[in-house]
């Protein structure tokens, strides 16, 4: 499989690149839904492609469902999908005994999306993408997928192509969907992909312990950072303060257990596409040819057990009364008790949280945040039987796959109305919480009675106590691409801004700092690179009273002002959509005053707060301080202008030779510290030529495919489901990062069969394996004797270079920085040290 055939789009389906904008960093700005929700920017989609490729990767429709299904709020977009895939278009396009398969995928991503939080995101939701994708069905090899990792970073821009969406393709459709509908039967429950997580690696002793104890000692991580930061919080810390003691005192079931899942067996079971360890055996009693030929004309037949759907998914309502009986200690018990069981790391089931006083109202309890917002739900009422009533009226109760749980305090659960509600509804309450003032008591409604299940005592003066709790900060995240240097970015004059007198520059996504003086005596330190940037419009950048830096990018399109807030310590984004209300419908431009970010169209000025909130401003000063900060801007830019030090960037490798031990890249030769052309010739056999890498790509299969399944399978490492794949998909890549002479020679005896195959250079190679790579202008330099250290050379023309390992450097201080606490040494040290050993490495190899 080639690289634009793995990422291409196609029309009518669930995915396309969004947002073409060519930055540093990215060629789109994301993978969207069709005029719907974002699944994930283009970035950090290739950052799990790259984490996955040690092991393989699973088809990329695959990928970017299980993205979606992890994304924040995903049951809706979920339900999308599950649109989309029974649509008309697609319905028709599969025979009735496949769409079951549809259903089981669709039941998978369900599975994902009701994970705990802390298993969808950051370090952990990489692990679950390489947990359930671990030898899934229709894997991309290892090797291939290192290539399409190394083909994006080199050329990138090939992604346009697969941009240029094709037909809606039947076979990818049922790939995609396949793949997860098979990982249904691997993964049937919320608590079998958990298991399977904490499996990987040193947790064997997991499969000791019973599940229905509860152990602190065996509780998520992530789950009781949740807690220790609602301790943290002054506004929660008495809710969090009871969640543990809760957890290690409730006596209610963690899990659910679903009807067993059982083969279909007989005919059902047998079908024509499948894994090559799957074939009948009795397909291997015909003989080669025509056993190839039911191959690729897909006749064979495999053995295919699938599963049936999964039964309704089990859930619990938690209905949290929040009238007068029950403010003060009985609300923070009351939530805490909630909290405890919605949250609690060992349960599979789903929970929804209500608030009930004159009405009800669902919340959220998966941050600090929402449990402070649902705690100032408040209601003026002396009781909730209203809100209950109410709640029962919209929401019938099944039994079998539902169970209400009802916190409320004992006083409020005497009063009369509530005795009344209590019967009208008893077979659909299942437990009733009864709080009081340090106690809860819990019952159970069953066989026309309710029932005393357990007394939990709280000592809160004890739980309540202050201790030293350790704040965590959260670190900087540092670009992993980093060159230990400044960064050769040639000039334009656009998107400068400042902080005081700091000045700023945005290329795309990412942003880049000046020197500190205006006379331009260094090149441009790169600060970070963010996916979720616009990478367009107008920035501005404030430091706050923590001394922390905010980035502002603002960009108006389509009538809507979009915003986002970047904070510079933390890496957190935040993002609104601003269509309507204080701002006109027109593009404004960015600016500081005092602190604060502002926005004006040349004629009013608008205050923009930190919560995206607009203010009106009026006056002379807030026209004067917008004055000024275009003035200092403006002058800075005249500066920068008037400045002498310009130069050209290379970007782009074409061909490198040494000849008599000089270093020559593109026609220049590099000496003293300078790549300049030269007009002299020279012999042929006084020079080592660095060998071309290339590609080569199957362009047509012509008439004959089993012959070409046949060469592929006898000439190359790929094995028959490979081969076959290949030759069934367009512009597959048959070879790749072969010398020049071997793609050749293969596409030759290829092309023999009436197939039409073409040959795409990628980069060079010294025999020795030494390898010379660019990056943002700057030559990598990779020596494979280990002993030789890895070294940088800006690729520029019209002024002196410079070299530079971790720890030296010598030449050009204009893209020193001194971050690195580097050593200046002389050239010929570091050309003795650096250069000349990667040189003399490959002469004594031979190229």
């Amino acid at each position: 499989m080639d690289f634009q055939r793995y990422f291409q789009s196609y029309k009518d389906y669930f995915w396309e690149w969004d947002n073409e904008i060519f930055s540093e960093d990215s060629v789109f700005e994301s993978l969207t839904i069709p005029n719907g929700q974002t699944i994930g920017y283009e970035k950090f989609v290739f950052e799990i492609l790259e984490f996955l490729s040690e092991e393989g990767v699973p088809p990329f429709g695959s990928l970017l469902l299980a993205i979606l299904a992890t994304n924040p709020e995903s049951e809706t977009t979920i339900e999308i999908i599950h649109d989309l895939a029974k649509s008309k278009n697609i319905v028709t396009a599969f025979p009735q005994s496949q769409s079951f398969r549809v259903g089981a995928s669709i039941d998978f991503m369900k599975i994902l999306s009701k994970l705990p939080k802390e298993y969808k995101t950051g370090e952990k939701r990489m692990k679950l993408f390489q947990t359930i994708f671990h030898q899934c069905h229709n894997r991309i090899s290892s090797s291939d997928a290192k290539y399409f990792i190394r083909e994006y970073k080199k050329r990138r821009h090939h992604l346009v192509r697969a941009a240029v969406k094709e037909e809606f393709n039947e076979a990818n459709f049922r790939k995609d969907f396949r793949t997860l509908a098979l990982l249904k039967a691997k993964f049937p429950t919320v608590q079998s992909v958990i298991k399977a997580m904490e499996n990987i690696p040193h947790q064997e002793l997991d499969e000791q312990l019973d599940e229905e104890v509860l152990e602190e000692k065996n509780l998520s991580e992530k789950v009781t950072d949740f807690v220790d930061q609602l301790i943290q919080e002054d506004k929660t810390f008495h809710v969090g303060s009871l969640i543990k003691r809760l957890w290690s005192g409730l006596n209610i079931p963690l899990h659910h257990s679903h009807p067993s899942e059982q083969p279909l067996g007989g005919i059902s079971d047998l079908t024509n596409k499948g894994d090559f360890d799957k074939l009948v055996i009795s397909e291997f009693a015909y003989d080669d040819d025509v056993f190839m030929s039911r191959i690729a004309n897909n006749e064979a037949l495999y053995i295919q057990r699938e599963v049936p759907p999964e039964a309704d998914k089990f859930k619990r309502i938690l209905l949290i009364d929040n009238t007068l009986k029950n403010w003060g200690n009985p609300k923070i018990l009351a939530f805490a008790s909630a909290i405890a069981i919605a949250r609690h790391p060992k349960t599979d089931i789903e929970c929804e949280v209500y608030v009930v006083g004159q009405d009800f109202k669902e919340i959220a309890v998966t941050n600090v945040d929402e449990v402070i917002t649902a705690l100032s739900e408040l209601s003026g009422k002396l009781d909730c039987a209203a809100g209950i009533d109410s709640f029962f009226l919209e929401h019938k109760i099944n039994s079998k796959n539902q169970e209400v749980f009802l916190f409320s305090s004992e006083e409020s659960l005497k009063l009369v109305p509530m005795q009344k509600v209590l019967n009208t509804y008893f077979s659909d309450i299942k437990y009733v919480f009864a709080i009081g003032m340090e106690n809860i008591n819990v019952y159970k409604n069953q066989n026309k009675g309710r029932k005393l299940l357990q007394q939990i005592a709280l000592p809160l003066e004890e739980l309540w106590e202050r201790k030293n709790v350790e704040i965590r900060k959260t670190a900087k995240i540092l670009s992993e691409d980093l060159l230990p240097m400044l960064y050769p970015i040639e000039r334009f004059y656009y998107n400068i801004f400042h902080d005081g007198n700091e000045f700023y520059q945005c290329v795309g996504r990412t942003l880049f700092l000046f020197d500190t003086n205006d006379k331009f005596t260094k090149a441009l330190k790169k600060i970070t690179s963010h996916p979720g940037l616009l990478g367009k419009g107008d920035f501005a950048l404030k430091t706050n009273p923590d001394k922390e830096r905010i980035l502002l990018n603002y960009y108006f399109f389509d009538g809507v002002h979009n915003i986002s807030f970047l904070n510079l310590e933390t890496n957190e984004l935040r993002s609104q959509q601003i269509r309507r209300g204080d701002l006109p419908e027109k593009n404004l431009l960015a600016f500081v005053s005092h602190g604060m970010f502002h926005l004006t169209d040349n004629i009013n000025f608008w205050f923009l707060q930190d919560d995206f909130t607009i203010a009106h401003v009026k006056g002379e000063n807030i026209k004067l301080a917008y004055d000024d900060y275009v003035e200092k801007r403006a002058s800075f830019i005249r500066n920068y202008k008037a400045n002498r030090t310009k130069y050209n960037t290379i970007k782009k490798i074409d061909t490198v030779v040494i000849n008599k031990n000089v270093l020559k890249i593109n026609g220049y030769y590099f000496r003293s510290l300078k790549f300049e052309k030269d007009k002299h010739t020279f012999r042929p056999d006084n020079v080592i030529v660095l060998k071309e890498k290339v590609n080569l790509i199957l362009k047509n299969r012509g008439t004959s495919a089993i012959a070409v399944v046949k060469i592929i399978k006898n000439y190359t490492d790929k094995d028959l489901r490979e081969a076959k794949e290949i030759v069934d998909e367009e512009l597959s890549v048959i070879l790749n990062d072969v010398t020049k002479e071997v793609a050749e020679k293969l596409k030759k005896r290829i092309e023999e069969t009436g197939a039409v195959c073409y040959i795409e250079s990628t980069f060079f190679e010294s025999e020795d394996g030494s390898t010379i790579t660019i990056k943002d202008g700057v030559l990598i330099f990779e020596s494979s004797d280990t002993r030789i250290g890895k070294f940088y050379i800006p690729f520029i023309l019209n002024i002196q270079s410079t070299m530079v390992s971790i720890d030296e450097y010598t030449g050009n201080k204009f893209f020193i920085s001194n971050e690195y606490e580097q050593e200046n040494i002389t050239t010929e040290m570091f050309t003795e040290k650096y250069l000349n050993p990667f040189i003399l490495n490959i002469v004594h190899h031979g190229a």
